[in-house]
């Protein structure tokens, strides 16, 4: 547990406080418009509820049938939705009562009373998370009411005052908002792609029909994609893909899982593939040369690891069926078809470049791209035809998939600036006596956890004098941190993106169909770093 000095309250509180008032006061009234509307929405849907019961009510079994629709609507709110909200709120009570110390708790210690119930409601959401396929609840919406609780237990536990805490939530929401703004970029390109129907153009040039070509198809295109483009660039397009291009949907989840696990084998061994890549790669712990020359053989063992445990469970003969074809597929493409999809395409692959020159953002780079194709789908079409249009991409795009990313990423950094998630990495040097168990170790943190914090702990934990730029613990720790995060579904940016394209999966079913194939790749990878360290094969 990290040791937080308490912190003093500032005199200008009351000030904060009343500015904070203030704000929340005009936010209130800017909200009335918007009530109003779902006012007339939810009296118009009463009032057509209530026209359908009366024009049914000279029918007794359209009655019968009314009757017992309310008596299983009142059954769920008695029996499920009220203990529910009973437990939740009895937590929440439970959580802050410990965290003030208002009983005992006889396995914690003093320190512990502050930190305890955050980590525990931490654990508690990823649980229901977790278990989505057997609560029935939404992981959007867990991830959603995670993200907030845990903030305000740090709001209200930790000894902050309201500056420095409104400081730390505000860096919070920006670092979650840039990932959020460059995630609905990505998603709304694509869907402008999609709906000129320029997947056409891959999916008709690959003539795979066989499911152990597809495999070796889908990953090693993955693999070397990523080595130059986002992580979540490269799942949004691939996951896209596979919609289009697999019918099966157990055998697509299979393909999904491996397009996770190759995408950030493929980010782990250049400086523009993966986040963490590129945080060692600034902070001087790697540089270019020498990272591509260290990495490149045990990330191309991860990805035929992971293949090969995936090409040995399948039977060789069996094929996959396509998507039968949609009935404006027999019609001529829209206008500009190449055009938005290579130019969206092309787009997406140069962010990093814009980035680069400009030192904007990445989601600026992606919204440019966005604003792009917006133009052109504009000239191109007519006006009032929203199927090819900005607007109606927006409209289709799923937007549970962007708050899921936000509750989920909210909830990981509160933990972050508050310490826990350095002083976990911390704690685990101390505990394990050999720095290549570590790196591997975290790797499997990494899983769990978001893996920039556990990243920056590294840096500041091993002394670049003792550890110089391209030393063997640094290798191994880029590719631990970068391909760690493959074992489990929310463990990497592009897990979670994946969890919230493709539909049906779940925690459990990636484990079960994905998390064999990953330790494979992951082990395998290890034993190439190591062996090439044995070996003298290390450039610095």
């Amino acid at each position: 547990t990290p040791d937080v000095a308490p912190l003093a309250v500032a005199a200008e509180s009351s000030r904060v406080g009343g500015s904070a008032t203030r704000s929340s006061s005009i936010t209130a009234l800017a909200a009335l418009p918007l009530l109003k509307v779902v006012g007339t929405a939810v009296g118009g849907a009463r009032k057509s509820l209530a026209g359908r019961g009366r024009s049914a009510s000279s029918s007794p079994v359209a009655l019968r049938a009314g009757a017992e629709m309310q008596e299983d609507v009142r059954t769920e709110v008695t029996t499920v939705v009220l203990p529910v909200l009973a437990a939740f709120f009895g937590w929440i009570a439970i959580m802050y009562a410990i965290q003030h110390s208002f009983f005992t708790v006889p396995f914690l210690a003093a320190s512990d009373y502050l930190y305890f119930p955050i980590i525990a409601t931490f654990v508690a959401g990823y649980a229901v998370i977790v278990l989505e396929e057997q609560t029935e609840i939404n992981k959007a919406a867990t991830a959603l009411v995670l993200g907030v609780i845990v903030w305000a237990l740090v709001g209200t536990g930790l000894d902050l005052t309201p500056v420095q805490f409104e400081t730390d939530i505000k860096s919070t929401l920006v670092d979650v908002s840039e990932v959020v703004f460059f995630l609905l970029g990505a998603l709304t390109i694509v869907e402008i792609m999609d709906a000129h129907r320029g997947f056409d153009i891959i999916t008709k040039s690959i003539s795979a029909t066989k499911k152990r070509d597809l495999l070796l198809v889908v990953g090693i295109l993955t693999f070397l994609l990523s080595s130059v483009l986002n992580n979540l660039t490269v799942v949004i397009v691939m996951i896209s893909l596979l919609q289009k291009l697999v019918q099966d949907q157990a055998f697509r989840q299979r393909l999904g899982g491996i397009v996770v696990v190759a995408s950030n084998a493929g980010g782990a061994w250049t400086p523009i593939g993966d986040i963490t890549t590129t945080m060692l790669y600034i902070g001087g712990q790697v540089t270019t040369v020498p990272l591509l020359c260290n990495l490149v053989i045990p990330s191309v063992l991860c990805l035929i690891g992971t293949l090969g445990w995936e090409f040995v469970q399948m039977d060789g003969e069996a094929t996959f069926e396509r998507p039968a074809s949609a009935k404006d597929e027999n019609e001529p493409p829209p206008n500009g078809q190449a055009l938005v999809f290579w130019g969206g395409l092309t787009g997406m692959v140069t962010v990093p470049v814009f980035t680069a020159y400009t030192q904007c953002p990445a989601w600026s780079g992606m919204m440019l791209v966005l604003g792009l194709l917006g133009v052109i789908t504009s000239l191109l079409h007519e006006p009032n035809d929203e199927r090819y249009s900005l607007k109606g991409a927006l409209a289709r795009v799923e937007v549970p998939d962007a708050l899921f990313f936000l509750g989920v990423l909210f909830a990981v950094g509160g933990l972050e600036r508050i310490g826990l998630l350095k002083a976990f990495a911390v704690q685990l040097s101390a505990l394990v006596p050999s720095d290549a168990l570590v790196a591997i170790l975290l790797g499997f943190a990494s899983s769990v956890v978001d893996n920039v914090p556990l990243v920056a702990a590294t840096q500041g934990m091993y002394d670049l004098t003792a550890h110089p730029a391209n030393d063997a613990l640094w290798n191994l720790i880029t590719y631990c941190a970068a391909t760690g995060g493959s074992l489990l579904v929310i463990g990497s940016a592009a897990g979670v993106a994946y969890l919230g394209l493709e539909k049906g999966v779940t925690f459990g079913s990636y484990v079960r169909d994905t998390l064999p194939a990953a330790l494979a790749g992951y082990f395998l990878g290890v034993g190439g770093i190591l062996a090439q360290q044995a070996l003298g094969y290390t450039f610095k």
